[in-house]
């Protein structure tokens, strides 16, 4: 900070910049996955029919007699029964802040507030609403008492031994979701952050709860650094798994838990029926487009014909974008814009293959080693509600006036869950490993 002079302090002015938000913005899984219309939206629950199997009840005959018909053999039909589970956010705003925003506001700084307070901390919920939603559509651990996924796990740690010693843990390479992270610190607000649970390697039992984020560390090594927190500590160690707070047995069942589903999900038992498995591929490596080809035609079998969507992360995006893009003299092709100026490289990714077109996606949630292919008809969101701050009487916001403080608090609320109605046209791919990925040395 510049000195001034005391005899001229007065008469200079404070200047402020513009407000600036550069947490990241999600690229929604929720926009892809469009939320059933009111009229499917449930009451109890969600209920579909599944055809299983088709009629086999058949005869053939060369005698030219009025031979007699073998039994019938029925189709099969089963039913999915599913519901949403309720995600809610909250946050308070003093009665001062809102008198003070009430003299104007300017993201310039040049009125008594940037943001009207009332709209910055709906805006704010509507972020956390969001990160949220997200989390729980892609990675929701179910409602089960072993967890179907996981936000990260365990490869490291420095630091300290427990998880209340403000101890800094390394996530497996194949775990690590550096945008999701990047939206959970505090941002320097020590009563801030994402709490999370910790999840024994097995899945079965949390051993230590509402472990508060402080922030990315190093995200090369794909580094998570966790506050202090009184009591006594729960040791830190490899294999234990990541989930956000309170979520263990509460939770829906996200995307990758459906697809990686080889049990009873939604009323259907995917070990005996074969169109409620999805396909499941090892990359061993790098994602190229010869897999996603492959894999393309192992799902035509299965009645894809559609067209598939995939979420990648963003280092998978560069590899397929590389290998697309290679320089002319390797029979490649430059895309010209002007006389002097080449450009090549990729922002959207679009492959011909025997189910249709494939579209690549960007995500900045998705893991490293993992990618989602879906079919974009047969992929919804199911529950009562997407996210709403509409209460009950109909009003733009829950509303709640704390009675013993001086302000109020706001709340967002959704009811919802993925549902892939036919995952056996659908197919997730792990075992990723990305040129320049981040890793825990």
């Amino acid at each position: 900070m510049s000195a001034i002079d005391p005899a001229f302090a007065a008469d200079f002015t404070d200047r402020y910049a513009e407000y600036l938000n550069p947490l990241p913005e999600v690229n929604s899984f929720r926009e892809f996955a469009r939320m059933v219309p009111p009229k499917d939206r449930a009451g109890r629950q969600f209920r579909g029919p599944i055809q299983a199997a088709i009629s086999h009840g058949q005869t053939l005959d060369i005698t030219g007699t009025a031979y007699a018909l073998n039994a019938a053999r029925p189709a099969g039909q089963l039913e999915y029964i599913l519901d949403g589970c309720d995600i809610a956010l909250r946050d308070v705003i003093p009665y001062s802040a809102m008198l003070k925003g009430r003299n104007g506001a300017s993201k310039s700084g040049d009125a008594a507030a940037y943001w009207e307070p009332l709209d910055l901390v709906m805006m704010t919920l509507l972020r956390g609403a969001e990160h949220y939603n997200e989390i729980a559509c892609m990675f929701g651990p179910g409602s089960g008492s072993t967890i179907a996924c996981d936000i990260g796990e365990v490869a490291s740690f420095t630091g300290g031994t427990e998880w209340n010693d403000g101890v800094t843990v390394r996530l497996t390479a194949a775990s690590w979701a550096p945008g999701l992270w990047n939206n959970a610190g505090n941002g320097g607000n020590t009563s801030g952050g994402m709490l999370v649970d910790i999840v024994v390697a097995a899945g079965t039992s949390v051993v230590a709860s509402g472990v508060n984020v402080v922030g990315v560390g190093d995200p090369a090594l794909c580094e998570v650094t966790f506050g202090t927190a009184a009591g006594g500590g729960v040791a830190v160690a490899a294999g234990q798994r990541l989930i956000p707070h309170g979520w263990y047995q509460k939770a829906c069942l996200g995307v990758q838990g459906i697809l990686q589903n080889v049990g009873t999900f939604a009323n259907i038992n995917a070990a005996n029926n074969i169109i409620w498995r999805s396909r499941q591929f090892n990359a061993g490596g790098p994602l190229t487009r010869a897999k996603i080809l492959a894999m393309c035609a192992k799902l035509f079998a299965n009645g894809a014909k559609n067209g598939l969507v995939g979420f990648v992360n963003a280092h998978t995006f560069a590899d397929l974008a590389e290998e697309t893009n290679v320089p002319t003299a390797s029979g490649g092709q430059w895309f010209e814009n002007g006389a002097e100026t080449r450009v090549q490289g990729a922002t959207k990714l679009t492959y011909l293959s025997p189910v249709g077109k494939v579209e690549i996606r960007l995500h900045e949630y998705q893991k490293q080693s993992v990618s989602f292919f879906l079919e974009p008809e047969n992929t919804v969101r199911i529950g009562a509600s997407d996210i709403t701050f509409r209460g009950a009487d109909g009003s733009e916001g829950f509303f709640l006036e704390l009675p013993n403080n001086a302000g109020s608090e706001i709340r967002v609320l959704s009811q919802q869950a993925p549902l892939i109605r036919v995952p056996y046209r659908s197919a997730i791919v792990t075992g990723i490993v990305n040129s320049n990925q981040d890793a825990p040395s």
